[in-house]
């Protein structure tokens, strides 16, 4: 995999991620074959990556409060512009995918500044286990044909962007991922 630091497709997380206050740059990367998924790359530590998902293949009614300083500190203007990814863990071979919905990342899709916030919510577990069958109809529309559009990975929940029976999600922000 080829990582090119172009700046509009870098994430800036100021404080770093939980357990990684060193690495602050970020780029997301398509996952090969397509899923609906991406590879969260960073460019502090070229050979990290993890995978992060749309909160939505975990937990059906995925939702929290964001303070009013948070988003300040992101600089979101417009509620739409914040972007919600959860880093997931894959098992061996793939027989297990769950995602962490009591850290999650959020983004501003505009300046491209973004954070972990830690959610003190009984509802949300570190290893949150996916919604196989909602997964699986989202990769069947993630395939080599749809290269240029992103897969349905990150929803603007800002937007209240939702989730068919056939897998199409609502509300796709197209303008984080880069091309690298």
């Amino acid at each position: 995999m080829k990582v090119q630091n172009e700046a509009p497709a870098t994430l800036t997380f100021r404080d770093g991620l939980v357990g990684l206050p060193d690495l602050k740059r970020w780029i997301l990367v398509d996952m090969d074959p397509p899923l609906p998924m991406k590879w969260l790359q960073s460019l502090d530590r070229v050979a990290f990556r993890v995978p992060v998902a749309d909160p939505g293949f975990f937990h059906d009614d995925f939702g929290f409060e964001v303070p009013a300083p948070t988003l300040e500190r992101l600089g979101v203007e417009d509620p739409q512009d914040l972007v919600v990814m959860v880093i997931a863990t894959v098992g061996e071979g793939g027989s297990t995918v769950t995602g962490n919905l009591s850290a999650p990342l959020l983004v501003n899709s505009k300046n491209r500044n973004g954070l972990q916030m830690v959610l003190v919510d009984e509802r949300y577990r570190l290893r949150h286990p996916i919604d196989q069958v909602r997964f699986g109809c989202a990769c069947r529309n993630a395939r080599p044909a749809d290269a240029g559009a992103v897969p349905a990975t990150m929803v603007d929940k800002g937007r209240n962007g939702g989730y068919a029976a056939d897998g199409q999600h609502a509300g796709v922000v197209e303008d984080l991922v880069g091309t690298p």
